[in-house]
């Protein structure tokens, strides 16, 4: 077919076609380009997260377009809404995100400090679970004889801080009568766990609480309870309920997902997502490294700790700046897993001290967790100390400065350079900017007696002991002890000072000389008054006789040394040990017939018993025609003396 294109016709008829063509694509364009029709955003307070998926998903919202957070709060209930990002009655447009995040309750491992619950009651216990969002508190009930009704009896833990996640058993007393009255047990299938506890605790009776998956029963229904609904109880019992712990999800890896894919795939089955961050050289930036759990059942609502990588670490750069600036990056990036390991050492460098001049890899590098990098610090450039003995300190602290160095720690010592001079310096080589210790002569030491006079022996020693910490070489000598009128005890007089000898040579007094005391005579008085005397006065006693004595009393003092005696002196003394006369009986009472073991025994305990001393009596047994065991020779009944010595003899019977 042949077409005329310098026909008009044709040229307008083509002409027409173009303008539509064309008309037709920019609407095409347009419809493709223009925004959909913005979504106006409801209030979801009050709303679940599955009423909110369901709105989204009328609204064909797209997966990215709704994001669901969980967070801890001690004041928005479990599963309840914290906030949303778009207000309601706003639009949400294509390009928009809502995020609505939900509360997850109480942190569950805060501590909290327990008190003495002792002599507390049970509302007062309550009220504490519910100021400080306890979270696993069971109430049981006992009769207790010695407790009141109503009052605490015990708990189940030991540990003064728990975590709100700790199971708490509080046994309450139900007081010596604890029957109580019939209960019957009320159908908990549309109960709460908080209405359960409730009825619970108003009827004094305890809970024993299990859970178990359950694809039937709605999570925290109940699936269970024993006894049954309609039978009777009494207060103290317990019931056993069973809360469904909802469906189970069947937990799978999450690595290598996206943030938002594992978001999504925790929400759609029901899971509560917790997530870190952490460097990694496999993974890329954004996506999962780990999840924990990542295998097994789990119920519904459970938490699951998801890691997202950060990617690799990218290194800064260094050069020119301090090891704390390096430090500070490395604290910053382990904390996030990095795990990167920094070395230095130290290299000599026209840069200033402490400046770092190399690293091992280059600014922007991207490490991989693990990655040690080695970084060198200049420790400028060295320079060689000579030893500036004899110099005056001003010169030295010229010189010092002249090598670029600083003065380090100065000392002083007593030489027998002039004082000012240099005694002894640090030498040898030493980096530029570091510092050099020196010794600075304070000149001979020369002391003044006088210095040390009035003092105790321990501060004069002291005196010398501080000289010769600077290098004095002295000493210190008692030259003695005396009495002197005029200086306490204890303190030194007379003092010289010695420069040939380096000594100090001081004497040391014994304070003011002791006065005599007088002792007098104390016959006839007791030795208790005689010692009071002597310890009082600051004497001692001396040597003690003992005599018998038909004048003074035993324990009597007959005599003892009189005149004026110096204080610690011994003073000797004699001692009555009382009369040497006893008095003993017929000694023939004493006789055991046919037995003269037995009479000699009996008369020898007899007379010593009456103080006579045993090595003075001496009883013999003979033949003789008297009866056996008689006495055949004896002294007579009266007064005998202890220093005398006495003659027994008893009869053994006729020879045969």
């Amino acid at each position: 077919m042949n077409i005329d294109f310098t026909n008009k016709k044709t040229i307008a008829l083509l002409s027409a076609v173009g303008v539509l063509a064309i008309a037709t694509i920019a609407a095409v364009v347009v419809l493709l380009t223009l925004p959909g029709k913005a979504i106006q955003v409801e209030d979801f307070s009050g709303k679940t997260v599955e009423e909110i998926k369901q709105w989204a998903t009328e609204k064909k919202l797209a997966d990215s377009q709704l994001v669901i957070d969980y967070e801890f709060s001690d004041t928005v209930d479990k599963d309840k809404l914290i906030s949303q990002s778009i207000a309601s009655e706003q639009k949400l447009n294509k390009d928009s995100v809502l995020t609505v995040v939900f509360s997850k309750g109480p942190d569950p491992d805060v501590e909290v400090t327990l008190p003495d619950f002792k002599d507390m009651t049970e509302e007062e216990i309550e009220k504490f679970v519910e100021t400080n969002k306890l979270l696993d508190v069971t109430y049981e009930y006992a009769v207790d004889e010695k407790i009141e009704k109503g009052k605490f009896i015990k708990v189940n833990v030991t540990d003064t801080v728990v975590k709100r996640s700790t199971m708490l058993i509080f046994t309450i007393s139900q007081g010596e009568d604890g029957t109580g009255e019939q209960i019957i047990v009320p159908d908990f299938s549309d109960y709460t766990k908080a209405k359960i506890t409730n009825w619970a605790k108003a009827n004094k009776v305890t809970i024993n609480w299990k859970e178990e998956a359950s694809d039937k029963i709605a999570k925290d229904k109940v699936i269970s309870q024993d006894p049954k609904a309609g039978e009777t109880i009494k207060t103290g019992d317990k019931i056993t309920v069973t809360l469904s712990l909802g469906k189970t999800v069947t937990m799978k890896s999450l690595a290598k997902m996206s943030k938002d894919e594992a978001k999504k795939w925790l929400n759609d089955n029901g899971l509560v997502g917790e997530f870190s961050e952490a460097y990694s050289g496999s993974i890329e930036y954004g996506y999962v490294i780990s999840n924990t759990p990542e295998k097994g059942d789990v119920k519904q609502g459970s938490t699951v700790k998801v890691k997202v990588s950060l990617g690799k670490i990218k290194l800064e750069s260094f050069i020119g700046k301090k090891k704390e600036d390096a430090e500070n990056f490395k604290k910053k990036v382990n904390n996030s897993e990095a795990n990167l390991t920094f070395t230095y050492s130290e290299v000599e460098s026209t840069e200033a001290v402490g400046t770092i001049v190399s690293q091992g890899y280059d600014s922007g590098t991207y490490l991989s967790p693990g990655t040690t990098v080695n970084f060198q610090i200049s420790k400028g450039k060295s320079v060689t100390v000579e030893n500036k003995a004899g110099s005056s300190e001003d010169d030295f602290k010229k010189y010092i400065s002249s090598l670029g160095l600083n003065l380090g720690t100065r000392s002083t010592v007593y030489s027998d350079k002039a004082a000012g001079l240099i005694v002894e310096n640090e030498t040898g080589s030493k980096a530029a900017g570091s510092s050099v210790w020196y010794k600075v002569s304070l000149g001979l030491y020369n002391p003044a007696a006088s210095d040390f006079n009035n003092k105790t022996v321990a501060d004069a020693r002291k005196i010398i002991e501080n000289a010769n910490n600077s290098g004095a070489g002295w000493s210190f000598v008692e030259q003695g002890s005396d009495y002197n009128e005029t200086v306490a005890s204890g303190i030194t007089y007379d003092c010289s000072a010695s420069s040939s000898e380096k000594k100090v040579s001081c004497f040391v007094s014994k304070g003011p000389a002791p006065k005599p005391v007088n002792v007098g005579s104390f016959e006839g008085k007791s030795f208790n008054e005689f010692n009071s005397f002597i310890t009082n006065n600051g004497l001692k006693l001396g040597t003690k006789t003992e005599e018998y004595s038909d004048t003074y009393a035993a324990g009597t003092i007959i005599s003892n040394d009189t005149g004026e005696f110096t204080k610690g002196t011994a003073v000797n003394y004699t001692i009555s040990l009382g009369s040497s006369k006893i008095q003993i009986v017929d000694l023939t009472t004493k006789v055991v017939a046919n037995d003269p073991e037995g009479t000699k025994n009996n008369i020898m305990n007899y007379l010593t018993g009456q103080g006579f001393p045993a090595g003075n009596i001496n009883i013999t047994i003979e033949t003789s025609d008297v009866t056996r065991g008689e006495l055949i020779d004896y002294p007579g009944a009266g007064f005998i003396d202890k220093n005398d010595k006495i003659t027994i003899v008893i009869s053994s019977g006729p020879s045969d």
